[in-house]
């Protein structure tokens, strides 16, 4: 909310500056609107003629042998192709060839001389604008000039030169291109000839036969049957070794008893163990029945068994020797056979792997071959086809409108450059005004001037208002010193203040014309006043009131004339005047003078209200001499006349002599500058014309008019 309300205000601000300052922007407008249109006018006026012409900007070179399908099949949209043909045709590559062709060299030169060919181009290139038509491949060459036919036939030349010259381009790069791709054939066929070389070398090297060697579709495998044979024979030796081995380790390690009694279940598979086994085993069954019966190892049935066990046992730990014997033979034999298998075995690996090495090496040269001749034809079937396109025509430009002759001017553009004109006018004027503004430190509203003398505004006087001795009592322009009189009456810091010193901090603030509306308000409402014009240097008053000045208040402080027969009456009923009187050197001694106060005193007691008309107060010092005679001070400012340093020196003058000041009279306003004002004036609205009941007008009343309107009674100062 409060940001909104910021940027009102600050709009409003702008607004208020161009209400003010109407005048400058109108008259910067004025200047670069006529500007506008005196430069409109002086132009020479241009016809222009425009042919359009047709790009292919997806138009490649011959396609040389390794592009990709979608490479070549793919045109991709390039955003720097239009602006770079721009740029070919406005260059001199294009435009000089135009010059040569029509001459315009001597075309253009004046008194019989050649114009350079620089300063040709230059020309021609102004004259030029191009135009891309968007969403298309068209080029719009326009060329402007005040002689119709050659606006058409310049626009024709260019548009021919540039479509001739990008045509020659694209069949000197289609030329280019096929000599190139021939060369690549030549290249293809020398690879394909070194490939079939090295298959061939290759297949007679090592004995390969190859039934199919151009295709790849029988491709050749070395056969390993020996091998797998010798494996499996290796396997099988090493399986009966393992066998023998763990028959001998089982006899190996058990003792001679245990190897008798396991022998039937060491399946053994010797008659002879078959045959006396069984005895043993008897035998032995025997010796223990014998030994259960009571029988004593000595007992010669016992020692009988005894003596056939051992014969028996003999004889099978003999066979059993013979047997472990035999074993350790055929383990010994096993070994060695299955080391020559072994042997046999990595010898049939090392040749198998050799012929592999050859095949795969004949197999990789064959491919290359196949692949080489492929790819050969492939790029003699391509150059066949770019040789057969070349053939037919192709055209990377094309002329689509031929440009005509103009019927109308086209520049200059009378209502676009006035618009233009009108459009940089009011934002010049109002920048500046802006400008002027910003430079501008002086006080303007009622705030500010409230703010910085830190007292009231007791009346507000627009711009404009009259001298109240040639208007009407029922007008604006006495409302507006009605209010002031009322407010120094009720409203002001000493109510009973009668001796009122109007001041102001410089001159031309309308100081005196104020002292003489308010009197006469004064007087109107019924009260004695009196005027003493106490500005001895620069009197006015008595131009105003229409009197006469040739003695006054200097001839009685300088004590040649009694106060009573300087004061004077005027038009106005209960209304005197006491004029400055010839003007002395001494004025400012004079003010300081006795017959100063003694002048206050007397005339204190007998008038209701005594204005004292003053000095500015910062341009001499006579007004701080009156200042010390008189109950309250006015001090009457003009908005936006002076700075703001101005307005706290005067406060500071009248805060060190400790005057007592009613507060502020703002003259000559102008309600544009502060919405404040129009607050305080819209009296004016009850009133109709503010000329009715005007009395008519003595000697001197227009020039005074004139005076009062344009400055509402500015003092000289």
């Amino acid at each position: 909310m409060d940001h909104s309300q910021h940027s009102k205000i600050h709009f409003l601000d702008y607004w208020r500056i161009i209400r003010v300052r109407l005048g400058l922007v109108f008259l910067v407008f004025l200047l670069v609107f006529g500007t506008a249109a005196v430069v409109t006018y002086l132009m020479p006026r241009e016809y222009s003629s425009f042919a359009t012409i047709e790009l292919q900007p997806d138009m490649t070179s011959v396609r040389i042998f390794g592009d990709k399908p979608e490479a070549m099949n793919n045109s991709t949209y390039d955003p720097k192709f239009i602006p770079t043909q721009f740029q070919i045709i406005s260059r001199k590559g294009v435009l000089y060839p135009v010059i040569d062709k029509l001459d315009l060299q001597k075309k253009w030169g004046t008194n019989g001389q050649t114009l350079p060919k620089e300063i040709a181009y230059d020309k021609l290139q102004r004259k030029l604008s191009l135009q891309e038509i968007r969403n298309t491949n068209l080029i719009q060459i326009t060329v402007f000039s005040v002689d119709r036919e050659e606006a058409a036939l310049l626009a024709n030349t260019i548009a021919q030169v540039y479509m001739d010259q990008r045509i020659a381009e694209q069949q000197n790069i289609l030329a280019k291109g096929l000599e190139q791709l021939q060369d690549d054939v030549k290249e293809k066929q020398r690879e394909v000839n070194d490939a079939y070389a090295e298959a061939s070398q290759l297949r007679t090297e090592n004995g390969i036969v190859d039934p199919n060697p151009d295709t790849l579709d029988n491709s050749m495998r070395v056969e390993d049957s020996s091998v797998l044979a010798n494996q499996a024979k290796v396997d099988q030796a090493q399986a009966e070794v393992a066998t023998l081995r763990s028959r001998v380790e089982q006899l190996d390690r058990l003792r001679r008893d245990d190897l008798m009694r396991a022998a039937g279940l060491l399946n053994l598979n010797d008659p002879i163990i078959q045959q006396k086994l069984p005895v043993y085993q008897t035998a032995q069954a025997e010796k223990a029945r014998l030994l259960n019966s009571g029988l004593g190892k000595n007992h010669p049935d016992v020692r009988a068994q005894q003596a056939q066990i051992d014969v028996l046992a003999r004889q099978l730990s003999e066979q059993i020797d013979s047997i472990l014997k035999g074993l350790e033979t055929q383990l010994e034999i096993a070994q060695n056979s299955l080391k020559a298998m072994q042997e046999n075995l990595a010898s049939t690996q090392d040749q198998q792997q050799q012929k592999k090495t050859a095949s795969e090496q004949y197999l990789n040269a064959k491919y290359r071959y196949v692949q080489e001749r492929k790819l050969l034809e492939a790029s003699k079937n391509r150059l066949n086809t770019e040789s057969m396109e070349r053939t037919m025509p192709q055209q990377s430009a094309a002329i689509r409108d031929q440009a005509e002759p103009a019927l109308f001017p086209s520049r200059p553009k009378v209502l676009l450059n006035l618009l233009l004109g009108a459009i940089a006018g009011l934002t010049f004027g109002i920048g500046l005004a802006v400008f002027v503004e910003h430079l501008d430190t002086s006080v303007k509203t009622m705030d500010d001037v409230e703010k910085v003398l830190e007292l009231p505004v007791l009346g507000i006087i627009p711009k404009g208002t009259r001298l109240l001795t040639n208007i009407s009592e029922d007008s604006a322009d006495a409302e507006a010193y009605r209010i002031l009189s009322t407010n120094l009456e009720f409203c002001g810091n000493n109510p009973s203040a009668r001796m009122i010193s109007v001041v102001s901090g410089g001159a031309s603030e309308g100081k005196s014309t104020t002292v003489c509306n308010l009197a006469i308000t004064f007087a109107l409402a019924g009260q004695r006043v009196l005027i003493v014009d106490a500005d001895m240097r620069r009197p006015s008053q008595h131009e105003l009131l229409d009197s006469d000045n040739r003695i006054g208040l200097s001839d009685y402080l300088s004590g040649s004339a009694e106060l009573r027969s300087l004061i004077q009456p005027t038009a106005i009923a209960n209304l005197y005047f006491l004029p400055s009187g010839s003007r002395r050197a001494n004025a400012l001694n004079l003010l300081k003078s006795k017959r100063m106060r003694d002048l206050a005193e007397s005339v204190k007691n007998e008038f209701d209200i005594i204005l004292f008309d003053c000095t500015p107060l910062l341009a001499v010092c006579d007004a701080a001499i009156v200042t010390t005679l008189v109950d309250a001070i006015l001090l009457v400012v003009q908005p936006g006349r002076f700075p703001g340093s101005m307005l706290r020196r005067v406060k500071n003058v009248l805060g060190g002599r400790g005057a007592n000041v009613l507060g502020i009279v703002l003259n000559n306003v102008d309600v544009r500058y502060d919405e404040q004002y129009r607050f305080y004036t819209t009296y004016g609205d009850y009133y109709g014309d503010s000329a009715v009941g005007r009395k008519p007008m003595r000697k001197g009343d227009a020039e005074r008019k004139v005076d009062a309107e344009s400055s509402l009674g500015e003092d000289e100062y």
